[in-house]
């Protein structure tokens, strides 16, 4: 938003003309960084046949992760003004971690419940 303010007063109005010269072009960067940045965290989860599979499209990388090659898992809940932020953590291997919410994943729920069914004893409290 900011770039295409920027933008427009730099093609309407010539005051400070240099400096929106510079600043249009490092906005622009840092928005696709971001949105970069946002891009790459997508991932797709999916759990059964006492496995996780974990799909990240913008890579094109899949982890297929036995429910026995979890370390440990652990949800934390958020009570906030828009309701509650729940998030899980996923702990596998050496310090990996994955994490899932509530607010980012449709399928939460029942990923939850499929975790809390089949690796219970991974629970950390």
């Amino acid at each position: 938003m900011s770039f295409f303010l920027l933008l427009d007063s730099l093609l309407n109005s010539e005051s400070f003309f240099i400096v929106k010269l510079i600043l249009t072009p490092i906005t622009l960067v840092i928005a696709l960084l971001v949105l970069g940045k946002l891009l790459a965290a997508v991932k797709i989860v999916k759990a059964g046949n006492n496995k996780l599979n974990i799909f990240f499209p913008i890579s094109r990388s899949r982890i297929d992760l036995p429910l026995a090659d979890i370390r440990g898992w652990r949800e934390d809940v958020v009570k906030t003004k828009q309701g509650e932020f729940r998030e899980t953590k996923i702990l596998y291997g050496k310090k990996k971690v994955i994490k899932l919410s509530n607010k980012e994943n449709t399928e939460y729920d029942k990923l939850v419940k499929y975790l809390n069914q089949k690796a219970k004893k991974q629970k950390a409290e």
